[in-house]
């Protein structure tokens, strides 16, 4: 396992122990509250649905959070969907977002095939989106997917008051070499004042 793949499966476990709490604790309280509605007398159904509406969404969570850090780790049988890309990414590392006061923005369809091996464009696009968080600290990071023609586009946009650009390095080095491995064209714009910008092209089979 190469240093920088190492990296980013540490970054991840760090990251699903912390979404996994908290959703997990919601589930327990809502079990504490069921309980002792059960235990009032002339209690109806309808107070329920509420805390066990909760409950469902607790445990979607925690099973979607699972995948994604499964998807991770080995993810020799991904398909390589650009959407799906960047949502496994912000949901396993959503956390470093708000733990670095970023306001994630995205804009873009959920699912966009491109060319590709799935294992290199889920790692590639992990790294770029922690780049993006690192350059995006107590700012702002937009992303956006679109299509044209042949070709499908992912940028990120950062532009942070206080950017992590040390902390963003050996993430930007990872999306060089994986650009080529995922059959990327990139573009990188990050300079030492003002907004960063990371584009990646790919092809898009229509």
């Amino acid at each position: 396992m190469d240093s920088q793949r190492a990296l980013l499966l540490e970054r991840a476990a760090t990251a699903l122990a912390h979404e996994g709490k908290n959703p997990l604790h919601n589930m327990v309280l809502h079990l504490q509250l069921l309980d002792e509605k059960l235990h009032e007398k002339g209690q109806g159904v309808a107070p329920f649905e509420r805390h066990l509406q909760a409950l469902r969404d607790g445990i979607g969570r925690v099973d979607s959070l699972l995948k994604a850090f499964s998807d991770l780790a080995s993810p020799w049988h991904l398909e390589a969907d650009l959407g799906a890309a960047v949502s496994r990414a912000q949901l396993i590392f959503g956390h470093e977002a708000r733990r670095g006061s970023v306001d994630v923005l995205q804009r873009g369809p959920a699912s966009v095939p491109v060319q590709g091996e799935g294992g290199a464009l889920c790692d590639l696009v992990c790294h770029a989106y922690l780049a993006g968080v690192a350059l995006a600290r107590d700012g702002e990071l937009r992303i956006s997917i679109e299509t044209d023609g042949p070709r499908a586009r992912l940028e990120l946009r950062a532009e942070g008051a206080a950017p992590r650009r040390e902390e963003a390095v050996p993430h930007l080095e990872a999306v060089r070499r994986l650009s080529s491995e995922a059959g990327a064209e990139l573009s990188l714009d990050a300079a030492a004042a003002g907004p960063a910008r990371l584009s990646l092209s790919l092809a898009h089979p229509r």
